[in-house]
């Protein structure tokens, strides 16, 4: 699986892939196929699989969590929908949202239930459903394809099942995101301010700073200012910040005009520092710590020269602000402590 995640998406973290066939010999096989960073459940029971399935996305609560709707009048149609951003970060700190299920593959010819039944039986509309065929079952499974009761069939003998089955994990975990966060994605995509997470030119500079840093996991923030909090495997974490050109410009005006340091105020000019707070919450003058002691509020720069130009910098370690800091369990270990990657469950 390539390990570029793309930033359409306000957050995302590695899901779970579930393989169900009764014949243990081609599940451990098939498991040796998927690519080493992904995360996976081999089940030989049907049934078991389907109650592992159909709990594990109850545990991710973000649109519980984020996501109000309310009644502005009489009509269906009279409503206003509104997230909460500064509380997505909080599904860093949630350890079963790893566990959740985006792809399910599945072999049709099972004792306890048929393929097709078990998909049929998923209670996430969103999982996105792939059905495994011999040469027998062909004709059935394209009969599902064109009723849209599967999302993919592909030939468990295909002598390229090694690249079909992980280039379709990959699509399919990203249209996973896509579909079933819909409702908090959509009112931040049409929210202006925050036009970097439809802007093509971003979008491949934050891919480079992802996998140049080997995040994994990634969540939009609106404190201190716009950006992302970010994480690798590891648990390690960063904080991208995100200014318009517009802004940084202005606030480089307000330093001279305030009297700041010209060092400060010209190199904020040119972009090649970036303050690392609130700047549009804070009343600043020459007392004000984040002027006196800016050499710790103010950080190396990064220009993307877009339709609208951004500047991003990076915050670590015992710069990052404090809600961010908290314990978590890291891509790392779950997949470590997770008994289900490579045990066949019965």
């Amino acid at each position: 699986m390539d390990d570029q995640i793309y930033v359409g998406h306000p957050f995302y973290f590695p899901t779970q892939v579930v393989m169900v066939d009764d014949d243990p010999d081609f599940l451990d096989g098939v498991s040796l196929m998927l690519d080493s960073s992904l995360s996976y459940c081999l089940y030989q029971s049907a049934s078991e699989a389907l109650d592992y399935v159909n709990s594990a996305h109850q545990q991710v609560n973000l649109l519980q969590r984020c996501y109000s709707n309310y009644k502005t009048g009489h009509q269906d149609s009279d409503s206003l929908s509104h997230v909460d951003i500064g509380k997505l970060h909080e599904e860093i700190f949630n350890p079963a949202r790893f566990k959740t299920s985006s792809t399910v593959v599945v072999d049709y010819s099972m004792p306890e239930m048929n393929g097709l039944e078990f998909l049929m039986s998923l209670k996430n509309p969103f999982i996105r459903k792939v059905l495994l065929t011999g040469k027998a079952d062909m004709e059935l499974a394209i009969k599902a394809f064109n009723k849209q009761l599967i999302h993919q069939f592909i030939d468990k003998h295909d002598p390229k099942l090694k690249q079909i089955l992980n280039s379709t994990i990959t699509s399919f975990q990203d249209q996973y995101f896509r579909s079933s966060f819909k409702l908090i994605t959509d009112p931040i995509i049409a929210n202006n301010h925050d036009s970097f997470l439809t802007d093509i030119k971003f979008r491949d500079v934050f891919a480079e700073i992802l996998l140049k840093t080997n995040c994994v996991e990634y969540y939009m923030i609106d404190a201190p200012h716009s950006g992302f909090l970010l994480a690798d495997s590891a648990g390690k974490r960063r904080c991208l910040l995100i200014f318009r050109e517009a802004l940084i410009l202005e606030h480089a005006d307000n330093l001279s005009a305030i009297g700041a340091p010209d060092k400060l105020a010209q190199e904020v000019g040119k972009g090649e520092l970036i303050p690392a707070y609130d700047i549009q919450s804070e009343n600043l003058d020459l007392d004000h710590p984040c002027i006196k002691n800016w050499e710790k509020y103010y950080h190396p720069g990064i220009k993307i020269e877009s339709r609208e130009n951004y500047f991003v910098t990076i915050l670590t370690g015992d710069n990052l602000p404090q809600n961010f800091q908290g314990k978590i369990i890291p891509y790392s270990d779950f997949k470590e402590s997770n008994s289900l990657n490579r045990e066949i469950l019965h």
